[in-house]
C-alpha cells in the first residue's frame, strides 16, 4: 500500500505536469472508486482549474479554483498517470479526467480497486477531519505517550491508527520500530516516554529518507510510467523474512500476522526474547524438557495438548466433518479410524495434517505474541513436516535410546512408535541450534537444559 512516502513522491511527479491545467468531465469506469455523490462528482469537477497539489497522510489532494478538493487514497495499488486523451490504456482503469484545450488527461488505474476518490466541498465533510497529526507536525512526543499510555492494542497496531498518527502504513512502522529497538508487540501502555521519543524522532527520519529515495516500490508501486522508488534498498526489517538481521548478525527476521497484517522484526534487537521448539522422536523425554523449562520461567506450549483442543473446538470439528464426515462416528472423531487412516491413505493424511497445522500455526503465532517479552518454549514433534521451523528462534531436538521402554511405561503399549515413521527429524538433524540427550535420569536431563539454556542466552 502506497503510504506517506509514496504519496508524497506522486504528489511531487503530478504537480509538475498537471498544475494550472483545467479540467473537463470525469469518465468513470469503476463507479464505486468515487466515495462522493457521483452526479455532483461528474458536473462540478468540470472547468475546474488545478491550482495546486498537497497531501495529508496517505490522501492526495488536488486543490481546485473554487477550493474545493479532490482527494485520492490510493490503497493497495492505485496509481494516477499522465496519460493522452486519444490514446490510454482501458485495462485496470477506475477513472479518466481529461484536460481542456490538452492532447492529455489524468487516468486513475487500479487493479485490486481498492483506491477511492472524493469531491470535497465542506470540510466537515472530508475523510481528512479524523486524521491524527503527521509525525512532522509534532515537536515532541508527549501527545504520542499520552495515545499510547491509555491503550493496551500493540504498539504495531497503534502506529497504524491513521486517527493517532497520520502516513505510516506496514511498511514504515515496521522500519520504525526496528530503528527504535521496539517490539511491535508491546503493549501501548507499557510504552515508555523515552520510547515514545525514539518512535516519534525515528518516524521522521525514515520517512524522510524514503521521500529522498521515492518511496519503495516493493510491488507495484510506480509514482509515475517512470518513476519507481528506491527505498526497498534501505529495508531492514520488512519483506527480509528469515534473513539475517543486519544489525545484531545473530538472529534472523522474522515474521507474523498481527492484527491480519504481516508484521517483521528482529527477536534480539527489539527484545521479544526467543522462542524455543523442542522436537523429536515420540516418547524421547520432549514434555520432561518442557516441564524443567517452565520451572527456569519459560512460559510453555505443548503442540499435543493443543491439537486435543483443536479436536474439542466445535467450530473446528464442524470443519473437520464438512471435509472427513467418514471419520465421524455419530458427533465424536473416531481416533482409530483416523489413526488407520494417517498410515493408510496419503491424500488423507496430508489433507487432514495440513488443515490441523494451519489451525495450530495460527494459534502458536497467537502465544509468541501474547507473551511478548518473556522466553517462550514449544514443543512441537513434527515441526519439520509441518513447514513451522521457521516460526521459532531456535529448534532444539530431544533424544533418546529408551524410546520404547518409556512409551511402555506411560502407554502401556509401544503402539504409537508408529508414528516415527511420519516425523522426518532424522533427516533434518543437521539443520537443528542443538540437540539434549535424555538418559532416563531426570538430574542428568535437568543440567542438560540449564547447559542448553546458557547456551540460548549468549546467542
Amino acid at each position: 500500500m502506497p503510504e506517506l512516502p509514496e504519496v508524497e513522491t506522486v504528489k511531487r511527479e503530478l504537480e509538475k505536469k498537471i498544475k494550472n491545467k483545467i479540467f473537463l468531465k470525469p469518465i468513470i469506469y469503476y463507479s464505486n472508486c468515487v466515495k462522493t455523490d457521483i452526479d455532483t462528482y461528474l458536473n462540478d469537477i468540470e472547468n475546474k482549474k488545478i491550482v495546486s497539489l498537497s497531501r495529508r497522510g496517505k490522501f492526495l489532494i488536488i486543490n481546485l479554483s473554487d477550493k474545493e478538493e479532490i482527494l485520492f487514497h490510493l490503497r493497495m495499488e492505485g496509481k494516477l498517470f499522465v496519460v493522452n486523451k486519444n490514446n490510454y490504456e482501458r485495462k485496470h482503469l477506475s477513472l479518466f479526467i481529461p484536460f481542456k484545450d490538452d492532447e492529455e488527461g489524468l487516468a486513475f488505474y487500479d487493479v485490486r480497486k481498492f483506491g477511492v476518490t472524493y469531491l470535497i466541498k465542506d470540510e466537515k465533510d472530508s475523510p481528512l477531519s479524523t486524521l491524527g497529526p503527521e509525525p512532522f507536525d509534532l515537536n515532541d512526543s508527549s501527545y504520542l505517550f499520552d495515545k499510547y499510555s491509555k491503550s493496551n492494542k500493540p504498539i504495531k497496531e497503534l502506529l497504524l491508527d491513521q486517527n493517532i498518527m497520520c502516513g505510516l502504513g506496514n511498511i514504515y512502522a515496521d522500519e520504525v520500530l526496528f530503528a527504535s529497538s521496539i517490539s511491535p508487540f508491546k503493549e501501548g501502555r507499557k510504552i515508555s516516554e523515552e520510547e515514545c521519543s525514539r518512535i516519534l524522532k525515528n518516524s521522521k527520519e525514515v520517512l524522510n529518507l524514503a521521500i529522498l529515495n521515492k518511496g519503495s516500490t516493493v510491488r507495484s508501486y510506480k509514482a509515475s510510467q517512470h518513476v519507481k522508488g528506491s527505498f526497498q534498498s534501505f529495508l531492514k526489517v520488512y519483506s527480509k523474512e528469515n534473513q539475517l538481521c543486519s544489525r545484531c548478525k545473530s538472529y534472523h527476521i522474522k515474521k507474523r500476522k498481527l492484527d491480519g497484517r504481516g508484521t517483521s522484526y528482529c527477536p534480539k534487537c527489539q527484545h521479544t526474547l526467543y522462542s524455543i521448539c523442542l522436537t523429536g522422536k515420540i516418547a524421547s523425554g520432549k514434555s520432561e524438557v518442557l516441564k524443567i523449562l517452565k520451572k527456569n520461567n519459560f512460559v510453555i506450549f505443548s503442540a499435543d495438548d493443543e491439537v486435543k483442543n483443536i479436536l474439542n473446538d466445535e467450530k473446528f470439528k464442524k470443519i473437520l466433518k464438512k471435509k472427513f464426515p467418514y471419520i465421524f462416528l455419530n458427533d465424536d472423531i473416531d481416533k482409530n479410524k483416523v489413526f488407520t487412516l494417517l498410515f493408510e491413505d496419503k491424500v488423507f493424511s496430508r489433507n487432514y495434517l495440513n488443515l490441523i497445522y494451519s489451525e495450530l500455526k495460527n494459534r502458536i503465532n497467537d502465544f509468541i505474541i501474547k507473551n511478548d517479552g518473556v522466553r517462550k518454549a514449544f514443543e512441537v514433534p513434527r515441526v519439520y513436516d509441518a513447514k513451522m521451523d521457521k516460526i521459532f528462534d531456535f529448534i532444539v531436538g530431544v533424544e533418546s535410546i529408551n524410546q520404547k521402554e518409556n512409551l511402555y511405561k506411560r502407554e502401556k503399549s509401544i503402539k504409537k512408535l508408529s508414528f516415527n515413521d511420519l516425523n522426518s527429524y532424522d533427516k533434518h538433524k543437521r539443520e537443528l541450534d542443538y540437540i539434549i540427550h535424555n538418559d532416563n535420569k531426570i538430574e542428568d536431563l535437568e543440567e542438560e537444559v540449564s547447559k542448553m539454556i546458557s547456551f540460548l542466552d549468549k546467542k
